[in-house]
């Protein structure tokens, strides 16, 4: 399978549009009592992807919290690390959202994507089902 190939098959597996995000984000390593800083790339109500200033140097299925801010509003979620693209670059995939904290983070990313001008809407990210 090529890498055109590819993204065209993570694209399809994807129930949600990605919105490109360019955020400081707080990665809290549940089961180490750690953390580890960077930026969030890509955001979907399902995942984000995530780019550590660190390496990442451990693997996929970690219980993790992400910390970020999103147009002013503070943001955790948990979740687990579902692919690591490279040692810098990982996937995290959103776990046990209450219905609640589901629908805030459709309407804010909505509400994004829905700003005239904006370019930030995706409709796929790097490869992987995050």
């Amino acid at each position: 399978m090529t890498a055109a190939n590819e993204s065209d098959v993570d694209r399809e597996r994807r129930a949600t549009a990605r919105l490109a995000v360019d955020t400081r984000a707080v990665l809290y390593l549940v089961d180490l009592a750690a953390q580890m800083e960077g930026k969030i790339v890509d955001l979907s109500v399902e995942g984000c992807c995530l780019r550590t200033d660190e390496r990442f140097r451990l693997g996929i299925f970690r219980r993790v919290e992400t910390e970020f801010r999103l147009d002013g509003l503070p943001i955790r979620l948990a979740g687990v690390t579902q692919v690591v693209h490279d040692p810098h670059h990982i996937g995290i995939r959103f776990l046990d959202l209450s219905p609640r904290k589901r629908e805030q983070l459709t309407e804010l990313i909505s509400e994004i994507e829905a700003v005239p001008g904006n370019q930030r809407a995706q409709s796929h990210g790097r490869a992987g089902k995050t």
